[in-house]
């Protein structure tokens, strides 16, 4: 009789410990999760949901004088449930805002994904009185729901590169 109960006690302690594992599987991957693309010339960067999650700030990008940046933004739904959001994709310069590139509606069903596609062409955005030689920086937001993700864009020209001055020596 006490063998029964020791093998008893096995089972529940290995459907407790499968239990703790399950829990944290599930908690690692339920939730909405989002990926952007982002191509610029020969250039192409992916940023994950787990930069994002790790606290990552401002994603740096640097652009042709002229040139043009396509986006590529998946919503990744792995929820029991559908998820319904507002895209809103807008540039801004020095604090304020200089257009809205894209507003849009998602609705993405359970463990499912929707892409959201735009491009910014540099020619639009950057002012008449600014010259390649000066450079430009401005900052594109993306919006989804309550979340917002930034990227500063610099737009160079190769004709007037950047020059990286060593530092002194110690």
């Amino acid at each position: 009789m006490a063998v029964k109960h020791k093998i008893l006690y096995l089972y529940l302690a290995l459907a407790c410990f499968l239990g703790i594992i399950l829990i944290f599987v599930f908690d690692g991957y339920i939730g909405v999760y989002d990926t952007l693309i982002i191509k610029a010339g020969e250039n192409e960067q992916k940023i994950e949901a787990d930069y994002w999650q790790r606290g990552g700030r401002d994603w740096p990008l640097d652009v042709e004088w002229g040139g043009k940046a396509s986006f590529q933004y998946e919503v990744d739904n792995r929820r029991f449930s559908s998820y319904k959001a507002d895209i809103e994709v807008s540039v801004w310069h020095d604090l304020e805002k200089v257009s809205d590139v894209l507003v849009q509606s998602i609705s993405v069903g359970s463990f499912d994904k929707e892409q959201v596609e735009w491009v910014v062409d540099t020619a639009e955005i950057i002012p008449d009185d600014v010259s390649p030689e000066q450079g430009y920086e401005f900052t594109l937001s993306i919006k989804r729901g309550e979340i917002e993700r930034r990227f500063v864009v610099y737009v160079r020209s190769s004709d007037f590169p950047i020059k990286v001055v060593p530092a002194p020596p110690r």
